[in-house]
C-alpha cells in the first residue's frame, strides 16, 4: 500500500484536469505530467489507436529517448507488450506487467528492476488505447493501486468520449451554419425573383424585388399586366411554352424572353416554374417559379460567341499554319486520340493509307482503318498498336513495323510515339513519326556481316586459319580460370622452326608459306579437343595445354609434336626436312600469371636452341633472362644519356596521293657499345624496371623540341612530330607535367606534336588512360594510334577516344598485297579507320607493290624505307628545305 496515497493524489488531480481541459493535445499531455508529478511513477504513457484511419495519438511523460523509437513501432502497427495486456484484458482491468521487449523497458533499469502499470481506454468502437504507468518501486502494486487506475482510465474514456461527442457537435452547427449562409449568397447571387401564381383567382405572390427586377411598380399598381411589355417577338412563344406546360406536355416551365425597360432598352429574362398544385380534373391550380434578369449574361454569352469565334479563326490559322509545316517533313508524321481517331496527318502518311485520300478526308477516321484495313485495333504482338504501347505507361515508345502498312509497300519503318498531355498534364493522345529503316538495316546486316569476317580476320592468323595472339591469349586466361576451379594446372608450348629463314630467303616466301601451312595442319592433328595450338607469327607457334598435371603429359605431347613435324614436307614441289625447338613452361607452377608463363616459355624456347635445337626444354629457375643479354641497370641509362648513346631518328611520312611531305616519326635507339643498336622495346620496360623512366621522357621531350626549334629558327616550316610512346611511358606520372611545361615555355606548339600510342594499349585503355588522352586532346595535341591489326581493339573504346590517326601494323603489311586475306584485312582497317573520321598510315612500306596497293585503296599516308630510309637529325633540316621548294 506504500503507493496507494501518492497515486490516489495522482490520480485525483489527473480527475480535477479532466473536468476543465477541452483541448485533446493539453488534456493528454497534462495527465501524463501529472501522472508522474507524485513521484509514484517514473514515467507515463498515454496511446490512442484509430482502426479507421490507422491513426496513432501519443503523449508522454519521463521516456526521454526512448520515445522516438516507440513511436516508430507504434506508427507502423506495433504495440508494446504492456499495451496489448491492457487491451486484452477483460472488464478494464489494469494489468502489471514485469518485463517486455518494448522501450518501455520493464524489468530493468538503471536502479534495478522496475514495473509498469496497464490499463486500457476504451473511447468509442473504432478509437481506444491504453495508459501505460513505469512505477519508481520494483514492489508490486496491490489490487486497490490496480483498481485506481483502472477507474482513472474510465474516467480518462469517459472525458475523451464527452470531448469528442463536444467536438461533433460543434462541427454540427459549423456545418449548420454554413449551409445557411451558402443558401441566402446563392438566393443573393441569383438575383432571382420569386412568384406564386394562384391559377384559378389569377392572384400572384411576388417577392419584394420581383417587380424592382421589371422595374414597374407602377404597373404593380395600376393593374397593368406585365405581358404587354413582353418584346412582340417573344410574347406568342412565352404563352405557347407556357401552355404545354399548363397542359401537362412538359416537366418544366422555362424560357428566356426580352421586356421593355422605361427607357425603351429591351432587357432578357428567365423564367422558371413548375405547377405544384392541380385539381381532381388534373386542371392545373397553382404554379410557382423564379423570375431572372439574364441581360448581363446574354452580352457575355454573345461576347464569348465573339471570343470563340475568333479563337475558331485562329486555330483553323495555327492548324494550316503545322499542317504546312508537317507536310515539309519528309517522314509521314500523324497526331492520334486516345481512342485511335486521326487528329493531324502529313502529306507523307497520307500516301501511306490503303485506299488513299485527301488530308481533309482522312482526319476523323481511324488509324487502323486506314492503314492496317481494320476494324478493331491491331492485336499484333509482333508490332504493336502505337496508342495503346503510350497509353499502357505514359511514356514515348520506339516501336519497328514491317510492313508498316498495305499500299503495297512492304519497307520496315522505326515508329517514335510520343505522349500529348493536355495544360494539366492529362494524356489526350500521341504523335508519330514514322521513318523507312529499311536501307538502314540492309546496310547494318552488311556491317555485322562485314564485321563478323573482320573479326574472323583480326582472330585468326590469314595464312594457315590457326587462332592469332589476341585469340591465344584469351583462350590462356580461360584455361587459367577453369584450372584454379578445378585444382589443375595448364601447359604453354612456344616453338619455332629451326632455320625457317633460310627456306624463306633460298627458296622463296611461296614455299615458305606453304611450309607454314603444312606445319599448322600437322599441329592441329596432336590436339585433344581441348587444347588450342595457335600462330604468333612469322614461324612462331604455341600450344595451350589443359588439365596438365605434371611435367610428364607435357612431354607426351612434345614428343608426338617433334615426330609429326620430323617426317619431310612436300612444299611446292620441294621435299623439307624441318626440326622445332619448344620451350615449356607450367601454371601454377612456373607462374602465377598469365605474363609470367609466357616468359618463363619464351625462356625455356630460348634455352632450347641454344642448346642446339630440335628439342625441348621446360623452364628453370635461373634461366638467364632476355635471351641471355645482361641486364640494363640505371646507371647505364645515366651514362647512355650523358654518353650521347641514346639518339633519334626521323622516319619521314608522306601523302601517299600528292607525294607531299605530312610528317615525322621518331625513332628512338639506343647505340649500346656491347649490344649493339637497341629499340625502344628492348630499353624502355628496362627503365621503368630501373625506376629511371621519367629521365627517359625528360631526354626523349627535350630531344625532340631541341630540333624543332632549330629548324623553326632557321626558316624550316616542319610538319607534325609524332612520338611513339608505350603505355608506361604516356601514364608516368610526371610525363603530362613535364609536357605541359615544355608547351607553356613556348619551345613548341602543341599542333606541332602527336604522340603515338601502340593499339595494345588502346585496347586494354583504363579510365586513366583515356584521361591522359583527354587531357592530350584538351592540351591541343594530337593522338594517334600504330600497329593496328596486330592485337585486337574494342571498335566502341577506339571511337570514344580523341584519337586523329591510324597506323597499320608492318606485321599486317607484310605479305600485301601477295596474300588475299591480308589484302582484305587492310582494306578492311583503311575503311574503319575513315569511317571514324581517322587519317590512315601505311608504316614499314619496303616495295612499291605495297606503295601502290596502299595508294589504290585509299590509305592516306606512308611510312618505310621503300619511301625514305630513317635519318639523322643533321639530314631533316635538307629534307624539310626540299619539301618547301615543293610545295609540301
Amino acid at each position: 500500500m506504500q503507493h496507494c496515497a501518492p497515486l490516489l493524489e495522482a490520480a485525483y488531480a489527473a480527475s480535477r484536469f479532466l473536468l476543465h481541459e477541452r483541448d485533446l493535445a493539453n488534456l493528454l499531455q497534462g495527465l501524463c505530467d501529472r501522472l508522474t508529478a507524485e513521484g509514484v511513477s517514473s514515467a507515463a504513457l498515454l496511446v490512442l489507436l484509430d482502426r479507421d484511419s490507422g491513426g496513432v495519438i501519443t503523449a508522454e511523460t519521463g521516456l526521454g529517448e526512448r520515445f522516438a523509437p516507440l513511436l516508430d513501432r507504434l506508427r507502423q502497427g506495433q504495440l508494446p507488450d504492456c499495451g496489448l495486456r491492457a487491451l486484452q484484458a477483460a472488464n478494464g482491468q489494469a494489468v502489471v506487467c514485469k518485463s517486455c521487449t518494448c522501450e518501455l523497458d520493464c524489468g530493468s533499469s538503471a536502479g534495478g528492476a522496475t514495473l509498469a502499470l496497464s490499463a486500457a481506454i476504451r473511447c468509442t468502437p473504432s478509437l481506444s488505447g491504453f495508459l501505460t504507468l513505469q512505477l519508481t518501486s520494483a514492489v508490486p502494486p496491490t489490487t486497490v493501486e490496480c483498481r485506481i487506475v483502472a477507474d482513472l482510465t474510465d474516467s480518462i474514456s469517459l472525458a475523451l468520449r464527452q470531448l469528442f461527442a463536444d467536438e461533433a457537435a460543434r462541427q454540427r452547427e459549423q456545418e449548420l451554419k454554413r449551409i445557411e449562409e451558402r443558401y441566402e449568397l446563392a438566393l443573393h447571387a441569383s438575383q432571382a425573383g420569386l412568384w406564386d401564381w394562384n391559377i384559378r383567382t389569377g392572384e400572384m405572390y411576388t417577392s419584394p424585388d420581383h417587380w424592382e427586377l421589371l422595374d414597374y411598380q407602377s404597373s404593380k399598381d395600376d393593374g397593368v399586366q406585365p405581358q404587354r411589355f413582353i418584346h412582340p417577338e417573344d410574347r406568342d412563344r412565352v404563352l405557347a411554352v407556357l401552355n404545354e406546360h399548363l397542359t401537362g406536355k412538359t416537366e418544366e416551365y422555362r424560357i428566356e424572353y426580352r421586356v421593355q425597360e422605361k427607357d425603351g432598352e429591351w432587357t432578357w429574362f428567365l423564367d422558371r416554374g413548375r405547377v405544384v398544385e392541380r385539381d381532381d380534373n388534373n386542371m392545373p391550380v397553382r404554379m410557382t417559379g423564379t423570375h431572372q434578369n439574364i441581360t448581363l449574361q446574354k452580352h457575355q454569352d454573345q461576347a464569348i460567341a465573339l471570343v470563340q469565334q475568333q479563337l475558331h479563326d485562329a486555330v483553323n490559322h495555327e492548324r494550316n499554319f503545322l499542317q504546312t509545316v508537317i507536310d515539309s517533313a519528309g517522314d509521314p508524321v500523324m497526331v492520334v486520340d486516345l481512342n485511335h481517331t486521326l487528329l493531324l496527318i502529313n502529306q507523307a502518311a497520307a500516301r501511306l493509307v490503303r485506299d488513299g485520300g485527301s488530308i481533309e478526308s482522312l482526319r476523323g477516321q481511324k488509324c487502323y482503318r486506314l492503314f492496317c484495313g481494320m476494324e478493331t485495333p491491331c492485336q499484333d504482338l509482333r508490332y504493336p498498336c502505337p496508342v495503346e504501347q503510350v497509353k499502357s505507361n505514359g511514356q514515348p515508345a520506339k516501336l519497328i513495323h514491317n510492313p508498316y502498312h498495305g499500299n503495297g509497300v512492304n519497307n520496315t519503318f522505326e515508329l517514335e510515339a510520343s505522349p500529348l498531355r493536355d495544360g494539366q498534364g492529362k494524356l489526350y493522345g500521341i504523335i508519330e513519326v514514322a521513318r523507312d529503316i529499311t536501307d538502314r538495316l540492309r546496310i547494318e546486316k552488311e556491317l555485322r556481316e562485314s564485321q563478323s569476317h573482320l573479326y574472323r580476320l583480326a582472330h585468326h592468323d590469314p595464312l594457315t586459319g590457326l587462332p592469332n595472339r589476341l585469340l591465344f591469349r584469351d583462350r590462356f586466361a580461360q584455361a587459367i580460370s577453369k584450372a584454379e576451379r578445378n585444382r589443375s594446372g595448364v601447359a604453354v608450348l612456344f616453338l619455332d622452326l629451326d632455320r625457317f629463314k633460310s627456306i624463306n630467303d633460298t627458296l622463296g616466301h611461296d614455299v615458305g608459306d606453304a611450309l607454314l601451312v603444312e606445319v599448322a595442319a600437322r599441329l592441329q592433328r596432336q590436339c585433344r579437343q581441348s587444347d588450342t595450338v595457335a600462330r604468333l607469327g612469322g614461324d612462331e607457334f604455341v600450344f595451350i595445354l589443359e588439365a596438365i598435371h605434371d611435367r610428364k603429359d607435357a612431354s607426351v605431347v612434345a614428343d608426338k609434336i617433334m615426330a609429326a613435324l620430323g617426317v619431310p614436307v612436300l612444299a611446292k614441289g620441294h621435299e623439307l626436312t624441318i626440326t622445332t625447338s619448344i620451350g615449356i613452361a607450367l601454371f601454377p607452377l612456373d607462374g602465377a600469371t598469365m605474363e609470367e608463363v609466357i616468359k618463363c616459355a619464351d625462356l625455356a624456347l630460348y634455352a632450347a636452341k641454344e642448346i642446339g635445337r630440335s628439342n625441348y626444354q621446360f623452364y628453370r629457375k635461373g634461366m638467364p633472362p632476355n635471351g641471355g643479354r645482361p641486364r640494363l641497370s640505371g646507371q647505364q641509362f645515366r651514362r647512355a644519356m650523358a654518353n650521347g648513346e641514346l639518339r633519334l631518328e626521323y622516319g619521314p611520312r608522306y601523302d601517299l596521293h600528292s607525294g607531299r611531305l605530312t610528317g615525322l616519326r621518331v625513332l628512338p635507339r639506343w647505340h649500346h657499345p656491347a649490344m649493339g643498336v637497341l629499340l625502344p622495346h628492348d630499353f624502355v620496360p628496362a627503365a621503368e624496371e630501373c625506376g629511371v623512366l621519367d629521365l627517359l621522357n625528360e631526354w626523349l621531350l627535350g630531344e625532340v623540341c631541341a630540333p624543332l626549334q632549330a629548324w623553326g629558327e632557321l626558316g624550316y616550316p616542319c610538319p607534325p612530330m609524332t612520338i611513339p610512346l608505350g603505355s608506361r611511358q604516356l601514364l608516368e606520372s610526371g610525363f603530362l607535367a613535364a609536357l605541359d611545361r615544355m608547351l607553356r615555355q613556348g619551345r613548341v606548339t602543341p599542333a606541332m606534336l602527336v604522340i603515338e600510342v601502340r593499339e595494345p594499349a588502346v585496347t586494354e585503355a583504363t579510365a586513366r588512360m583515356i584521361e591522359c588522352l583527354g587531357r592530350l586532346g584538351r592540351l591541343g595535341l594530337g593522338c594517334a594510334v600504330s600497329d593496328f591489326g596486330a592485337d585486337r581493339t574494342s571498335l566502341a573504346r577506339l571511337q570514344r577516344l580523341p584519337l586523329g590517326s591510324l597506323t597499320i601494323s608492318d606485321a599486317v603489311l607484310a605479305d600485301v598485297p601477295a596474300n588475299p586475306d591480308s589484302c582484305i584485312l587492310t582494306s578492311a582497317i583503311i575503311n574503319l579507320g575513315h569511317s571514324l573520321g581517322m587519317r590512315v598510315v601505311g608504316n614499314g612500306i619496303d616495295r612499291q607493290s605495297q606503295h601502290d596497293f596502299l595508294r589504290r585503296h585509299g590509305c592516306d599516308q606512308a611510312q618505310g624505307p621503300f619511301l625514305s630510309p630513317p635519318l639523322r637529325a643533321e639530314e631533316v633540316p635538307s629534307l624539310l628545305a626540299t619539301a618547301a621548294q615543293m610545295g609540301g
